[in-house]
């Protein structure tokens, strides 16, 4: 990841001299700033997090799922039945707080770029008066930033609560059904105890996962920004 970040400031560094003039015009130098720093720095940290867990997690499904299939294929499914159910309610999240992840990198550029642009012209912002003037164009970038970030997090925060209410849905079925073919004689106590555990095991990397998605979605939104620039027309 941090070769990737290496890779890509390097292509962003070469692509800043080929830009015509009216790119600079349009764009604050601190935007551009903020495209070198925060959002490669946002796509490095988010791929190093989220790639080892990604990782580990589905490693994890897989060895979970071998085992309970070989104690009960029926109960396994039954397992399996919820999951859908969670990657669903996943999806609309993500749906919704991806435009917000979105907002809150391109607000940040803009609360930047105001900064960086107020103290670099300060003695002529402090001569034609203009401090009223950027204090509340920086109150407007702030507030702005301020509301896209908190509800970008509330939405993501809610990703792993709903895997794991979906996830002990799952839990109570295969109980039921343990029960159900236990009464049959079909498999022993002993199994469903084993396998219960294995459930509650097999829906923690699921959690994991939903996590991680909240990560990604911070990683799409600094990617869109830094790949953004580098289409740029060049000269």
């Amino acid at each position: 990841s941090n070769k990737m970040g290496y890779q890509l400031r390097k292509e962003m560094n070469q692509k800043i001299d080929k830009l015509p003039l009216s790119y600079f015009d349009k764009n604050s130098h601190g935007d551009i700033l903020s495209r070198f720093t925060n959002d490669v720095d946002t796509l490095v940290q988010s791929l190093n997090q989220s790639l080892s867990t990604m990782v580990s997690s589905i490693v994890q499904i897989i060895g979970f799922l071998v085992m309970m299939l070989s104690i009960s294929w029926k109960m396994t499914l039954m397992a399996l039945v919820v999951i859908p159910l969670s990657m669903i309610l996943v999806m609309v999240v993500v749906k919704k707080s991806q435009r917000y992840f979105k907002a809150q990198q391109k607000s940040l550029g803009l609360v930047n770029g105001h900064i960086e642009e107020m103290y670099a012209a300060h003695t002529i912002v402090k001569a034609f008066n203009g401090e009223e003037d950027s204090v509340k164009t920086f109150n407007e970038y702030n507030d702005a930033l301020y509301d896209s970030a908190w509800k970008s997090q509330f939405l993501s925060g809610l990703m792993q609560p709903l895997s794991n209410f979906v996830g002990n849905l799952g839990y109570v079925s295969v109980c039921l059904l343990g029960g159900f073919l236990a009464g049959g004689n079909t498999i022993t106590i002993g199994d469903i105890q084993a396998f219960i555990q294995y459930v509650r095991q097999f829906n923690q990397p699921i959690a994991q996962l939903a996590q991680t998605m909240n990560m990604l979605q911070s990683t799409a939104a600094a990617a869109e920004r830094v790949f953004e620039f580098l289409e740029e027309e060049e000269l």
